[in-house]
């Protein structure tokens, strides 16, 4: 019961892709943060995209998260499938989540995220939908992005909501080998900004850094690719609930 307060119903960010060790990502270009930071990055990436992300937050014994996607690009509509779950015991909070978008106009892509969002305790179901939406503008190495998770603030059974998160992001690619991003978001009352970098030794291996403000936090990893498949690790430090350890795994082919 302490875990379940602790977290609460679906608190747990959850990042896959470069996110999970740089914490910042909804203007990075990664088909992985379409699920969780800004739907309209959907559009980026191979046409097949496939990939798998895992960890036990904070080390807690018991607790476990997972998250599988699979990404289709098809002429200038791109979709995405996810599937992730956070359990413990008989207690599992699980999102199944639906992602569309394309480019309107040349530098523009927007998309749209639809999630089936349901909590399980023991033989006792819940279920609330939620609707994310974002937008992003792209030039050489400029990306601007903007993104509204929860938009219709989903309610449970209980009369409890889960709270809008309105996010706006920009990434620099100063040369080829640096990459620096820097989120913004708000949650009701709530403000955070987190700064995250990667530097790619060879194109195939980046090392990945990242900070978050509130709380203070700390992350850092690696990405490394051979061929078409994409491996991540990712060690993330809170304050108060120490260590997270993500593993990720990634396929990308046209």
């Amino acid at each position: 019961m302490f875990i379940l307060l602790l977290l609460s119903a679906f608190e747990f960010a959850g990042h896959s892709g470069a996110a999970s060790s740089m914490l910042a990502g909804a203007a990075v270009p990664d088909a992985e943060h379409s699920f969780h930071l800004n739907p309209a990055l959907i559009v980026t990436g191979r046409r097949f995209q496939a990939g798998s992300a895992y960890c036990s937050p904070y080390g807690l014994p018991g607790l476990t998260w997972g998250r599988i996607t699979g990404v289709w690009h098809a002429g200038p509509i791109s979709t995405g499938l996810a599937f992730s779950s956070l359990g413990i015991d008989r207690y599992a909070e699980q999102d199944a989540q639906f992602v569309v978008g394309g480019a309107p106009i040349p530098s523009v892509a927007v998309g749209l995220g639809v999630h089936a969002l349901i909590i399980t305790n023991g033989p006792q179901r819940d279920l609330a939908p939620a609707i994310d939406a974002g937008a992003c503008w792209q030039s050489s190495r400029v990306r601007l992005g903007a993104s509204g998770l929860r938009l219709n603030s989903p309610r449970w059974r209980d009369g409890e909501d889960l709270p809008p998160r309105f996010t706006i992001a920009g990434s620099w690619r100063p040369v080829d080998e640096l990459l620096l991003a820097l989120d913004l978001s708000r949650e009701r009352s709530d403000e955070d900004a987190v700064f995250g970098a990667e530097f790619r030794l060879v194109p195939q291996f980046g090392l990945r850094l990242g900070v978050g403000a509130a709380p203070l936090r700390y992350a850092a990893g690696i990405g490394a690719d051979v061929g078409p498949i994409g491996f991540e690790y990712a060690y993330q430090f809170h304050p108060v609930l120490k260590e997270t350890h993500v593993f990720g795994l990634r396929a990308a082919w046209r």
